[in-house]
């Protein structure tokens, strides 16, 4: 192994010589240790606190491993079965209908079968995300959600009650998007998947998700980002030009560096979760790269963290098999950061070097987040790296094949 790390280290360097980055950093565990950490940049705009492991950032769609891994823990206990109908939990999504309009809401038919806990693992349950603004080309059910998040955000605002239970029941009120089981698309699912935890553990997502997988871990500067002061130092995220009419925001280029008018830097969530009064469990936590990489550790050693057993090792395995057929890969794949892999129960699995065109262990699997940050694990390698930043949009499909290729020539893996 090299020791010097001289490819890893330049390239991480260049991203923030080059602007594409504020401020990044990786942390690499191999065989019970951490063998590499470095961060370059800043966490800010203006250059004035540096980007550390400890610096806590908004992780987005990186809620997602913490959610999935927690309901995987209520696995273990022999709690439910990956088969089971979601309704013999969530009564509301008995009978279930899907909208066959391009056009219109109303235009449905029975579901072919119930929507079950793998398919909302597995991202196939035919429940889409919201846009995160309003967008005219959105399909009719997209345009729903879209109206329930809306729903949800006044609620909140205006002091009502708002729950987790609350929110997934107007979700189960919208029809599906395509039959169960029939189709791969990222959506709601793994919110769905919270309120399941919470039903099956008897205690509340943020309780049980505590007690699971932050406190076996030892995660203290983890938490959710609602719960955030203004006093949290939380990395400014680098907003490209283009998101700030849509998302109505005012860019500030005094704060921004020299000859810069591209971006700016917001320390501000602009993405839906904190407006929504509760844990958001597919995007509303926010951490740091040595807690995050922690969690990495543990599913590179089969679930197992520093002598405490989180998950077990066949159920790791499970989390990591590729579940979507032939048509569910090419639908996966419309996303360039999914080229070559497929899909489990929750995470990315790696299954092609010739389709992502870099080298990573068959059988990593992990998953990213909408500002940049990315991670994997390789259980039959004891191998995690996860590496931080903070863009919108993020900028994986340029940081991460090259982040790979020179780690694997320092790493000799």
């Amino acid at each position: 192994m090299n020791k010097s790390w001289k490819n890893l280290n330049t390239i991480l360097k260049k991203f923030v010589d080059e602007q594409t980055v504020f401020g990044c950093g990786i942390r690499i565990y191999h065989e019970g240790e951490f063998i590499y950490e470095q961060c370059y940049g800043s966490a800010t705009a203006d250059g004035k606190r540096p980007y550390t492991a400890d610096t806590r950032l908004r992780l987005y769609s990186m809620t997602k491993n913490f959610t999935c891994a927690a309901l995987m823990t209520l696995y273990d206990k022999g709690l439910f079965a990956l088969k089971d109908p979601v309704a013999e939990y969530l009564p509301e999504f008995k009978d279930p209908v899907v909208c066959v309009s391009g056009s219109d809401i109303s235009d449905v038919v029975p579901a072919k079968r119930p929507i079950t806990i793998r398919d909302l693992l597995s991202m196939r349950s035919g429940i889409p995300y919201y846009p995160f603004f309003d967008d005219p080309a959105a399909d009719p059910v997209q345009k729903e959600l879209w109206k329930v998040a809306k729903e949800t955000e006044k609620r909140h605002h205006e002091g009502r009650e708002n729950t987790l239970g609350d929110f997934v029941k107007r979700i189960a009120s919208v029809p599906l998007c395509f039959h169960p089981g029939d189709h791969w698309r990222y959506g709601l699912s793994h919110t769905v998947v919270g309120r399941l935890i919470e039903v099956l553990s008897g205690k509340s997502y943020g309780e049980y998700m505590k007690e699971a997988i932050w406190e076996p871990l030892g995660l203290t500067r983890t938490c959710f980002a609602k719960d955030l002061t203004q006093a949290d130092e939380i990395a400014e995220t680098k907003v490209s030009a283009e998101l700030i009419g849509p998302f109505g925001l005012t860019p500030d280029p005094s704060a921004f560096p020299a000859g810069r008018s591209d971006a700016f830097g917001s320390k501000e969530d602009i993405l839906p979760g904190p407006e929504f009064g509760f844990a958001l469990p597919c995007g509303g936590i926010s951490s740091t790269l040595r807690e995050v990489s922690r969690l990495y550790a543990m599913f590179a050693d089969y679930g197992e963290y520093e002598g405490s057993r989180i998950l077990g090792r066949r159920t790791i395995d499970l989390m990591r098999e590729n579940l979507l057929n032939e048509e569910q890969l090419r639908e996966i794949a419309a996303e360039e950061s999914n080229w070559g892999f497929g899909y489990g129960l929750g995470f990315r699995t790696f299954l092609s070097t010739k389709e992502a065109g870099m080298y990573l262990p068959k059988g990593s699997f992990g998953w990213d987040g909408a500002s940049g940050n990315y991670g994997l694990a390789s259980p039959d390698n004891r191998f995690a790296f996860v590496f931080s930043e903070q863009s919108l949009p993020h900028n994986i499909y340029y940081t991460i094949p090259r982040v790979v290729a020179a780690m694997n020539a320092d790493m000799n893996l």
